[in-house]
């Protein structure tokens, strides 16, 4: 058995399956490419057989119970995940598209479309509907193959892995359409389509104010409902889902004035303010990307006096000029300049009471608890060596303190210890919990391949009554 590389190396003994699948790969792309003559079942099954032969050689170069490797990034997976791609796309060419080679591009896929919805965050109940039904069919698929053990063990482990990962996220997503009260749900579902016809409008080369103005229209009715800038119910209580309902709500709006600012020409005579709040909002947002590594609350305070600046230009809510006229292009700074506001509220907002010494730390421990909460929410394939990091880093940290204190340079006790302290059990906890969840998968583990030895050993044994017979 191989022992555990790291993501970057490919050893030795797996370089001949590696230039195996490489030669898989050119033949399956250069079937893909020819246009010229149909594509061959015969031809197709013939190479997912060489296929299983290598996958069976893999598994026991890397050992069957070490399943972490798999996940590596490294040239091996990377080519194997080439081919699975395109033999499952030749399987679905076939007509074999209900078999569990068909399923692993499709699992791909699909894994992509909800990724993306969850980061937009422009999906209703209704839109995951379709998901839903579709990995249910997929993992039917895969179990009857599975029943007949029509293909190899591990084939079946990864695409398994692929199909609990977009069922896991599927669930996420629900989840949070159902924290959505039903009195909200209406609301929610229409400000998805208004934000979906925007975005569509923002792909248009050319497109009519008109259909933004009828989009704002609409948003003011809906922020209408609020009452103390809350969604209630018929009997005035206030529902659950407001933060989605209403963040989207301000998507909305934001998009709008940025449709319509992309309209208006800035004129001459307000360039200069243009152009200074264009320099702000750059800041500001460099600041929310890297506010742990680099923002100083102090530093707000010159961000603070020139958005006032600005602000005091205004008349009524309007840009003038030195002779008093209001100008085009306000739609766009005044965008900008709430845009800017809304930023440094942001970024008030994360602020942590914590002292400037204490940031270096704390920052590490919310690097090292994000990644730990990332292993046991993703779950996988992982091993105690993989955990090492994490505890050595915690460890290292741990050691830094003085009778339960983190110090600064003078030896003084900043603020903030509360929270580090508290960060730093936190992430033992997480630490300890996945050691725990290891501990158990292993001797899990353990116990099959006693069954499966006594089961091989019971049947070594009755064929050798039926030769004696």
């Amino acid at each position: 058995m191989a022992s555990t590389p790291t993501p970057d190396q490919i050893p030795i003994e797996e370089q001949p399956v590696l230039e195996a699948l490489v030669s898989i790969k050119h033949r399956l792309t250069a079937i893909k490419k020819d246009r010229s003559r149909f594509i061959k079942t015969s031809t197709v099954i013939g190479l997912y057989e060489e296929l299983s032969v290598q996958l069976l050689r893999l598994e026991e170069i890397r050992g069957a119970g070490n399943s972490t490797i798999w996940g590596f990034r490294n040239n091996v997976n990377s080519v194997l995940d080439d081919v699975f791609v395109i033999l499952s796309l030749c399987f679905m060419a076939i007509g074999k598209t209900k078999e569990s080679p068909a399923t692993y591009v499709q699992l791909l896929t699909i894994k992509q479309c909800l990724t993306g919805l969850q980061e937009s965050g422009i999906y209703a109940a209704e839109d995951l509907k379709q998901y839903e039904d579709r990995l249910k069919e997929l993992e039917a698929f895969i179990r009857v193959d599975e029943a007949k053990a029509s293909i190899p063990d591990i084939q079946t482990r990864i695409l398994r892995r692929k199909l609990d990962f977009n069922n896991n996220l599927l669930k996420e997503l629900q989840e949070t359409c159902k924290s959505i009260s039903p009195e909200l749900s209406p609301i929610h579902r229409r400000l998805v389509q208004l934000k979906i016809e925007l975005d569509t409008l923002a792909s248009k080369p050319t497109w009519d104010s008109s259909d933004v103005y009828h989009v704002q229209e609409e948003l003011r009715e809906i922020e209408a409902k609020r009452v103390d800038g809350k969604f209630m119910d018929g009997e005035g209580r206030v529902v659950s889902g407001q933060a989605a309902v209403i963040g989207l709500l301000e998507d909305c709006y934001d998009d709008c004035h940025n449709l319509l600012a992309t309209k208006e020409r800035v004129p001459k005579a307000l360039q200069d303010i243009y152009q200074r709040l264009q320099a702000i909002k750059a800041d500001l947002e460099r600041l929310v990307l890297t506010q742990r590594w680099t923002l100083r609350e102090t530093d707000l305070w010159q961000y603070e006096i020139q958005l006032n600046e600005i602000s005091v230009l205004r008349k009524n809510g309007k840009f003038v000029d030195s002779e008093g006229n209001v100008e085009e292009g306000q739609a766009l700074l005044n965008f900008m300049l709430h845009k800017c506001y809304r930023l440094i509220y942001v970024l008030l907002s994360a602020s942590e009471p914590i002292a400037e010494a204490l940031m270096p730390i704390h920052n590490q421990l919310l690097t090292v608890r994000r990644c730990l909460l990332e292993v046991k929410k993703w779950g996988g394939d992982f091993t105690v060596r993989d955990l090492y990091p994490y505890q050595m880093k915690l460890a290292s940290m741990d050691n830094m303190r003085v009778d339960g204190k983190f110090l600064d340079k003078d030896k003084e006790i900043p603020e903030g210890q509360g929270i580090c302290n508290s960060l730093l059990s936190e992430c033992y906890d997480i630490l300890y919990e996945l050691k725990d969840s290891v501990t158990d998968e292993l001797s899990d583990e353990e116990d099959e391949d006693e069954d499966e030895d006594e089961q091989r050993d019971g049947l070594r044994g009755s064929k050798g009554l039926d030769v004696v017979a």
